[in-house]
């Protein structure tokens, strides 16, 4: 019967405790996927499951490659990136984004 009642406890805690205390405090969400349309307020990049996310770019985006700071201009649409998003909550904003070092070739 104690079994019983400390498992019955753990589920309705699980269930009870919102998702916010459950989260990782810190940890940092990222995208990786390929370009497909970019403006100087925002991107899209559709990630290897065929996902399509729309994501934000503003002043405070610091873009990368080769782990030097670029300009927005190498974020080109079929370049492979790695986007950081930070929580995750919508809307997605880049904090930073990772562009690979060559574009993808198209598909023709």
């Amino acid at each position: 019967m104690r079994m019983k009642w400390a498992v019955a406890m753990v589920l309705t805690a699980a269930l009870v405790i919102p998702a916010a205390l459950r989260a990782h405090p810190g940890h940092t969400h990222k995208i990786m996927g390929t370009v497909t349309a970019r403006d100087d307020k925002h991107m899209e990049v559709k990630t290897p499951g065929g996902e399509n996310l729309s994501i934000e770019v503003n002043a405070k985006t610091v873009v990368t490659r080769d782990k030097r700071k670029v300009g927005l201009a190498e974020v080109q649409i079929g370049r492979r990136v790695v986007v950081d998003i930070g929580d995750g909550e919508d809307p997605l904003i880049a904090r930073e984004i990772q562009v690979g070092a060559t574009r993808i070739a198209d598909d023709k």
